[in-house]
């Protein structure tokens, strides 16, 4: 009997042993279920507040980490887990600036160094080049003409020169420059010129040329200036030819007396007086009849002006001065002293045919 006790004793101590060591157990895995669902709940929370991060305006990229322990008795099992967010950045959209239209224009011609006049100064037998520089031209065509106080005269049209002035040509420059050149300027180019583009209304702009030219005149013995100058046979003649606005010719021009077309050297002195002005005299002594005809002063090939001179023979006494000035310089006009002449030439004539 003992020894069946003892062995149940033992059976007994064996199962009591099992059940402590299933209780422990027991409590071991309920602690374990309990604590990952709570891990669980935390991790709910975690993927919310995470939610509302990416649905919320983007700005920047970031990485989270989050890190979860569980403890039990037995055992320690750590958790990681990582969860990388790209977040992509908007950028703000391009903005386009347009340049201003140039000098007013709907996107059509337009001059590139606008459309105000322009005042050009140029010197007796130089070389005159205006520009006319047009942007956006496409098809539209450009001309040029001067415009007179009664008339308009067309220059060019498009690149052909419409002038019979063979002075004056169209000298295009790449890309845009509409340029009008005129050689050898004389007095007589001085004016308003324009440049116009075929638009409506059309486009202009307008060259005022002004051309600067000496100024030479012809005077008597008196200072006054002639044109037409008697003289009787025997006396001397004296001209003075001056020119004023020199600087607009080279200083290497010089004043040459011309009779008809031959040139005079004998009885000519030149003298340059102030700055800007040249002056010479003609001085003729014993003049015959064979002087009488169209005398001309002139400076180079840039200015020039004539008298008319006429020597009258004589032969009866105290009929003439020395001198008779003409209309523009004095006593006695060149008509009325023509008439007077030619009454006493008759006079003489019909004296000789008495005797």
């Amino acid at each position: 009997m003992s020894r069946v006790a003892g062995k149940m004793a033992a059976t007994f101590c064996l199962l009591f042993v099992f059940l402590v060591l299933v209780a422990a157990e027991n409590d071991t895995i309920v602690y374990d279920v309990t604590t990952l669902l709570s891990n669980i709940n935390d991790t709910e929370e975690w993927e919310q507040e995470m939610t509302s991060l990416v649905t919320s305006p983007p700005t920047t990229t970031s990485t989270t980490t989050m890190t979860t322990t569980t403890t039990t008795m037995t055992t320690t099992t750590s958790t990681t887990m990582t969860t990388t967010t790209v977040v992509t950045t908007r950028l703000p959209r391009p903005t386009f600036v347009l340049p201003p239209r140039p000098h007013n224009s709907r996107w059509g011609p337009y001059f590139e160094d606008g459309p105000d006049p322009v005042n050009i100064t140029a010197t007796v037998g130089s070389t005159i080049r205006m520009d006319c520089k047009l942007g956006m031209l496409h098809d539209k065509t450009v001309s040029w003409l001067r415009r007179k106080t009664d008339s308009i005269q067309l220059l060019t049209v498009g690149r052909l020169a419409y002038s019979s002035d063979q002075r004056i040509t169209l000298s295009f420059r790449y890309p845009s420059n509409w340029r009008l050149e005129i050689l050898f300027v004389n007095r007589r180019d001085d004016g308003l010129y324009e440049c116009q583009v075929a638009t409506h209304p059309p486009l202009v702009k307008q060259v005022f040329l002004k051309v600067s030219a000496p100024e030479v005149k012809i005077t008597d013995e008196a200072r006054h200036e002639v044109t037409e100058r008697y003289y009787k046979a025997g006396s001397v003649v004296q001209l003075t030819c001056k020119a004023v606005q020199v600087e607009a010719v080279g200083e290497d021009e010089t004043m040459i007396w011309w009779r008809e077309s031959e040139p005079l050297t004998k009885g000519v002195s030149i003298n340059r007086t102030v700055a800007g002005s040249i002056a010479s005299t003609l001085t003729i002594k014993h003049a015959q009849k064979r002087d009488s005809g169209n005398y001309t002063c002139s400076l180079g090939r840039q200015a020039f002006t004539s008298v008319l001179v006429h020597v009258l023979n004589v032969s009866i006494a105290g009929e003439l001065p020395a001198a008779v000035h003409d209309g523009s310089s004095g006593t006695v006009t060149s008509r009325l002293f023509a008439t007077w002449h030619l009454a006493l030439s008759s006079l003489v004539v019909a004296h000789n045919m008495c005797r």
